[in-house]
């Protein structure tokens, strides 16, 4: 054991560097030290007082090499080393704002954040894993699919409206816990206790369902009809032989968490004002500390490698077959030759040639007067048409398989999947009904079209098919206003003649369109059913475009490592670990800033979180690729001499593409989820962008007023969770109906 922590512990240091130069990257090189201080110090400071800035930060110094100094200093007296290099000594810096120790902050805050996230994490765990173990002794009852119809409700909720509501009720309503603070004093229960069930609740669905799958899988094991055959008691089959046997998932997920507790939640403590690093890491996002980002990068990477060695050596722990030693991945025949790396490197330079050279000409495109001032926008249009041609091919592939014909007659038959498929082909017309868009001409207020100097006509802004539809419900009104409300909801004051002199009432005024407001009006006056429809199209683009960028990564890097082995796949393999080591928000957060202004903020999110999300399923990928390289049908082409990337094209991609489509469903649902979460931290949609999660972020201090302002945050949460939950039902079939196991003899005849 000793020899394979040691080995781990190697293994680790390139990824720690490689952490740290990309840190650097993100932070130094694409993102100037003279933008830095310009969002610390506001847009119209002084080239002086820049200038200023930078040295008592230390930020005037060179990247790499430092060719004023002398010996050694030319390399230490550098902004690599002064800011990132000496995070390997756990040397954190000074924050670029408050200027205080970073490393002093964190050891302050670090309590606080365990305070919340160890209990959370003890009680999910025991209330995830024991009533996992209660639905499945009693698989195939009412409870057991009224359980599974609750987990998949609870997983298409979005974090941010349990701490709202539960926030709302229990502190704000009913008055059993503070509404935010921390104390360490003998009033600790009563700022912890609402934080943690709240954790707990939001946690349930998913886990409950992860373990219910583990123990099912498990209780169809032979050992396990042994036991009952030997007249075992099913608690004593379940507790003592199913949940033993279950350890590793378990472990999985309990070990890779624990070191994550001292990085604290970021949403849960920015609500409840609880003054750990997670509060202080939304802070700094939104304060632009990137001192203080650069050192939570760090931890969290110091952090997932931490996991990773103790989720290994756990697992000798509950199963002894498992040894700590040396894999060998490598093919059994040979790993990719020099004529295959070449292929490689062609394939990569002209994919990356293509992207660039398609980003530049659309670029170029978009900017000709000709093309910007076009009567139909190019850009949202012709991504509908690609949308639509894309969509036509995968239908005539697909109804020429058998494979896609046997499940959808398996999917046909299951009358909740035909329902959720129903509900996605609505907000799929919605999209497109908002995506199809014209500019009309403007006219003069003597009813003849408007013209340029040069002769040619004034065009509006743009419209889409479902603004035109909408027309009435774009009508402003003053301020909020209630679901159908004649009147506005707040009073204003009025002066009204009585008895011969002015009185100063507070009245509520009449609406201009009384009674056309279904879901009421917001902060502006803007109807909010308006807003929720046209951020359906946001919701669909965040989920499907996010999806199509990262697939293609992981089909690439995941299915070519599997079959080759050997150094390609330690190659990939560190690729993924680098970035999977650094906390996700905030490697988010990182890019946001590098592509700021390149592109618009909607595209700019999808990208990054497509360049960011394409790891899981690469790992999924990666593992089959492996066993499917072993089948006799791919050793027998490699013996025939058949070439290896026409096998991977052939015969090892086709037979995982039942697994890419369920990521796919599945990932989609949890894009759209993020949004919300992204957009409160700062890094979402742009403010000229609706967006459910925007709402949920406007409406969240609404819930404060008197009267409650209810609809907006009811609205979105409505919308977003139909969406979702009918993406996961729709998924829970199509998996079942491709899933080589899980098809009857029937449906495969």
């Amino acid at each position: 054991m000793f020899a394979y922590v040691l080995r781990r512990l190697l293994y680790a240091v390139p990824i720690v560097i490689g952490v740290v130069v990309l840190t650097f990257l993100l932070f130094f090189v694409v993102n100037k030290p003279d933008d830095m201080a310009r969002r610390i110090l506001g847009e119209k400071a002084s080239p002086t007082d820049i200038e200023q800035w930078k040295r008592e930060h230390n930020y005037h110094l060179p990247g790499f090499y430092n060719p004023a100094a002398s010996g050694a200093a030319r390399f230490t007296s550098t902004l690599f080393f002064q800011k990132c290099a000496r995070l390997l000594a756990f040397d954190l810096g000074r924050s670029d704002v408050t200027d205080r120790p970073v490393a002093g902050e964190i050891r302050r805050r670090m309590g606080p954040s365990l305070a919340i996230a160890l209990p959370t994490f003890l009680l999910g765990m025991a209330v995830n894993i024991s009533t996992a173990l209660i639905i499945a002794f009693c698989r195939g009852t009412y409870l057991d699919r009224m359980g599974t119809v609750l987990c998949v409700l609870m997983m298409s909720i979005s974090s941010l409206f349990y701490i709202i509501v539960g926030q709302f009720i229990f502190a704000q309503w009913l008055r059993l816990f503070p509404i935010s603070g921390f104390d360490w004093g003998p009033s600790l229960p009563k700022f912890v206790l609402l934080p943690v069930a709240i954790g707990v609740v939001r946690g349930i669905g998913g886990g409950v369902r992860f373990y219910r799958t583990v123990m099912l899988e498990e209780v169809g094991r032979d050992y396990v009809r042994t036991a009952r055959a030997k007249g075992i008691g099913e608690g004593a089959v379940l507790f003592k032989h199913v949940l033993k046997n279950a350890m590793i998932p378990i472990l999985t997920n309990a070990v890779m968490a624990i070191p994550f507790l001292f990085m604290g939640s970021l949403i849960m403590e920015s609500f409840f004002a609880v003054p750990g690093l997670g509060s202080m890491t939304i802070t700094a996002i939104h304060a632009q500390d990137f001192a203080v980002i650069r050192s939570m990068v760090y931890i969290g990477s110091i952090l997932y490698i931490v996991g990773l060695l103790l989720t290994d050596i756990s697992y000798t722990l509950v199963d002894p077959r498992i040894t700590l030693s040396a894999s060998d991945t490598r093919n059994l025949y040979g790993g990719p030759s020099v004529g295959d790396v070449a292929r490689l490197l062609a394939m990569v330079l002209a994919a990356a040639g293509a992207a660039v050279g398609l980003f530049l000409g659309l670029r170029w495109v978009l900017e000709r007067p000709v093309v910007a001032n076009a009567r139909v926008p190019v850009l949202s249009n012709g991504v509908f048409l690609l949308a639509v041609g894309g969509a036509v091919w995968f239908w005539r592939r697909a109804r020429g398989r058998a494979l896609w014909q046997n499940a959808w007659r398996q999917v046909r038959r299951q009358r909740l999947a035909m329902v959720s498929l129903a509900i996605l082909v609505v907000y799929i017309l919605i999209a497109v009904l908002d995506s199809v868009s014209w500019r009309d001409r403007e006219f003069g207020p003597d009813g003849a079209p408007r013209r340029t100097p040069e002769g040619h006509y004034v065009l509006a802004p743009p419209l889409s098919v479902l603004d035109r539809i909408c027309t009435p419900l774009r009508e402003m009104e003053k301020s909020y206003s209630s679901p159908l409300a004649t009147h506005l909801l707040m009073k204003e004051d009025v002066l009204e003649e009585a008895e011969g002199r002015l009185v100063r009432r507070r009245v509520r005024k009449p609406l201009v369109h009384s009674g056309r407001h279904v879901l009421g009006t917001d902060k502006t006056g803007e109807d909010v059913l308006y807003k929720t429809l046209k951020s359906v199209r946001t919701g669909l683009i965040i989920g499907g475009l996010t999806t199509l960028i990262a697939v293609p990564f992981a089909i690439f890097f995941g299915v070519l490592a599997g079959f080759f082995g050997g150094w390609l796949d330690d190659a990939v393999r560190y690729l993924y670990s680098t970035l999977s080591s650094i906390p996700g928000v905030l490697l988010i957060v990182a890019l946001m800033q590098v592509g700021k202004g390149w592109v618009p903020q909607l595209v700019l999110l999808c990208v990054v979180l497509g360049l960011t999300g394409w790891v899981g399923l690469c790992r999924l990928l990666r593992g089959e690729a492996m066993k499917l390289r072993e089948k006799e049908y791919v050793q027998a082409a490699l013996a025939l001499g058949v070439s290896k990337f026409r096998i991977i094209r052939h015969h090892v991609v086709p037979n995982l593409m039942h697994l890419v489509l369920i990521s796919i469903v599945l990932r989609f649902s949890g894009l759209v989820l993020a949004e919300a979460v992204l957009s409160y931290v700062g890094v979402g949609v742009g403010p000229d962008t609706y967006s459910w999660g925007s709402m949920i972020d406007q409406a969240r201090g609404e819930l404060g007023r008197d009267p409650v302002v209810w609809w907006s945050l009811a609205a979105a949460f409505v919308t977003m969770f139909l969406l979702v939950l009918a993406a996961n039902l729709f998924s829970d079939a199509l998996r079942d109906a491709l899933d080589p196991r899980l098809r009857t003899r029937e449906e495969l005849a």
